[in-house]
């Protein structure tokens, strides 16, 4: 704002009462001893005229604008008030939260409660630990100002180290809530529960009753099962159909630079970000420089690192970094389910922003993601719960493994997603760059630990209870597995996780169209369902065709079972190749990526061959380890492969 504006008497900020200060300061009393410091007297009047007109702290906004640090701001008050500020490495002790202070679990309250204080003891010393700017600094020096006379002033900190040493006295309740909490509060929705007795009936019920028919009348039994199963590809086919006519309806870049010139520092809400790690070791340091770099101020962020207490290189690795300000270091206890969700229903507890992202160790986000996603919310209605942001690969030229999954993810989350979002459906979302409105997160009960794919189930939940997820434009760029093996273990816990998606939202049919409502009920199935069956039959419908189409060739006379087979498999085959080549070329064209286009007609019956072999391995897991959670090796990418990361 530049200097103090003549138009406005600077003792007017004293006449009001809610800055009332002490006699030797027309400032507010929660700024005026800094006046003596590098800060100048004008930026003092600044910031308390800015924290009038906004209604928000004065000493917030000194902090907003770089003009001094938290830590510093509490240091200068605790030599005014003559207490102490908590060092970095308090003590080791006992916490203990006074009575009515935090809440009793981690998501029962939207934005999470924390306490504005806490006692911790040491030994035989129990002393109070206190953050002056969770409430309000005045009257933590009023409070200090009538207790002069004793010894046992309390310690000072700030909000992240006091709810970082309550998380730390809670981390055993943490741990059990991180599993637990989904399925003891919201037991419809856990996928720690495979199924129920009545899908267990239908699926039997279903079985007996094809078996049956091919014993006693082949033709017609064949007829019947191939015309059960296009169901599904009909179903995908005109799902594509619709999202080709509405592709030329979705944007291609974001427009949040004009919202942006209009924001001040102070305006810029706490964004919190998490990431799982597990095996990262070699990557830590490029994924820690690659979080610094984001486009966000560093005072309004926190970044958690998190990593299995028994992955012990990780944890060495980033022990052995310099954290930029805002990165802590999580470690979560072992327990079983061993799986990502756990690990961050574990930490969103100690999440303290108005918005939180998920990414993962290999990511490397768009500097301004953030800042797309933010200017988007705030667009949006409170209904806009998540964004998903674009995951893109940047190994696509590695070999032609890593360009079908690049065509795949382009089309995903370039083309299909955007458009689902558009339409008002629920959306399964991607494993990273979920950007979350935090109270709706923590209302919606976390992630579900027991679900492999997380995310998709996370979306269709939330869609479930109300809200809605929509996209943005700035993508996350991300390794493909080059290693057949390594995409084959990824890919069948996707499947597998798509599996328990749709068998929990199918427990109670009736009640999920309820909620959903017919048409987002309809996507629902559409995009997850039709998907996963097609994906699992489509070597039977390639075999099932040519086959047919032998005995039709050799036969004299073809009965109507005969061509009923025939041509409801070929157009299903023909239908499922064109509209997907239409769709993922309608995507590349209006992105101009062309670096995979060459591999779509060369290797697509191929590539969707192991996406069925993957679903099948995922089908026998889903009997035999349900919970278990397959771990993607990174850092396999060929650098010299690597698409251009903008």
């Amino acid at each position: 704002m530049g200097e103090w504006p003549e138009q406005f008497d600077k003792p007017s900020l004293s006449a009001d009462p809610a800055y009332k200060t002490d006699t030797h300061s027309d400032l507010p009393a929660e700024i005026a001893f800094l006046g003596s410091g590098a800060i100048s007297r004008d930026a003092l009047y600044e910031a308390a005229l800015v924290a009038r007109e906004k209604n928000i702290s004065p000493s917030e906004v000194l902090i907003a604008r770089g003009l001094i640090s938290r830590r510093e701001y509490l240091a200068r008050l605790a030599e005014k008030t003559g207490t102490h500020l908590l060092p970095a490495e308090p003590p080791k002790g006992k916490v203990v939260i006074p009575q009515g202070g935090g809440a009793t679990a981690p998501y029962d309250t939207g934005l999470f409660s924390f306490p504005a204080a806490l006692h911790l003891l040491t030994g035989d010393s129990l002393r109070l630990v206190v953050d002056p700017q969770s409430s309000n600094v005045s009257n933590f020096l009023r409070a200090i100002s009538t207790n002069l006379r004793n010894p046992r002033k309390p310690w000072i900190a700030p909000g992240s180290q006091l709810r970082r040493l309550w998380f730390d006295g809670a981390r055993n309740r943490m741990a059990v809530q991180a599993k637990a909490y989904l399925a003891r509060n919201f037991p419809e929705y856990s996928a720690s529960r495979r199924t129920t007795i009545w899908q267990v009936a239908v699926l039997i019920f279903l079985l007996l009753l094809f078996v049956s028919i091919l014993a006693f009348k082949p033709e017609a039994g064949m007829l019947a099962i191939t015309a059960f199963l296009s169901v599904f590809y009909f179903a995908i086919i005109t799902l594509r159909i619709i999202l080709i006519n509405y592709l030329d309806e979705i944007p291609t870049d974001g427009d949040f630079e004009v919202f942006r010139e209009a924001v001040d520092p102070e305006d810029y809400p706490l964004y919190s970000i998490m990431v799982a790690l597990y095996q990262e070791a070699d990557g830590v340091g490029e994924l820690v420089a690659a979080l610094a770099d984001l486009d966000w101020p560093d005072q309004k962020r926190e970044i958690f690192l998190i990593c299995e207490e028994d992955d012990h290189e990780t944890i060495a690795a980033i022990r052995n970094l310099t954290l930029p300000a805002g990165f802590q270091l999580i470690i979560c206890p072992y327990s079983q389910p061993r799986t990502k969700p756990k690990a961050l229903n574990f930490v969103l507890p100690l999440c303290a922003g108005e918005f939180t992202v998920i990414y993962d160790a290999e990511d490397r986000p768009d500097r301004k993601q953030l800042l797309e996603a933010w200017t988007t919310f705030c667009r949006s209605g409170k209904e806009i719960a998540c964004l998903q942001a674009p995951l893109l690969i940047h190994n696509c030229r590695q070999n032609w493994l890593t360009a079908m999954f690049a065509l795949e993810y382009e089309t995903l989350f370039l083309g299909m997603l955007p458009i689902l979002s558009r339409l008002g459906a629920p959306l399964p979302l991607g494993g990273t760059s979920n950007h979350f409105r935090t109270s709706a997160l923590k209302s919606a009960g976390g992630w579900d630990p027991h679900n492999v794919t997380e995310d998709a189930d996370l979306g269709i939940r939330l869609s479930r209870m109300g809200y809605r997820c929509g996209t943005i434009t700035r993508p996350t760029w991300e390794e493909a597995p080059p290693i057949l093996s390594v995409w084959i273990r990824q890919r069948s816990r996707w499947l597998k996780g798509w599996l328990q998606t749709i068998l929990v939202h199918t427990r109670n049919p009736v009640r999920t169209g309820r909620e959903l409502g017919w048409k987002a009920n309809l996507f629902f199935h559409l995009v997850l369902t039709s998907i996963v069956l097609s994906a699992l039959f489509h070597p039977i419908f390639l075999v099932q065709a040519a086959y047919q189409f032998s005995q039709f060739q050799e036969a004299q006379h073809t009965d109507i079972y005969q061509l009923g087979i025939l041509g409801l498999s070929m157009f299903n085959l023909a239908g499922g190749y064109t509209t997907y080549g239409f769709l993922a070329y309608g995507v590349m064209a209006r992105q101009n990526y062309t670096s995979s286009r060459p591999y779509l007609l060369l290797f697509l019956p191929i590539y969707w061959l192991l996406i069925s072999y993957a679903g099948w391995r995922a089908v026998r897991q889903m009997i035999t380890n349900p919970f278990h959670w397959e771990k993607t090796a990174h850092g396999l990418a060929n650098h010299h492969a690597n698409a251009n990361m903008k």
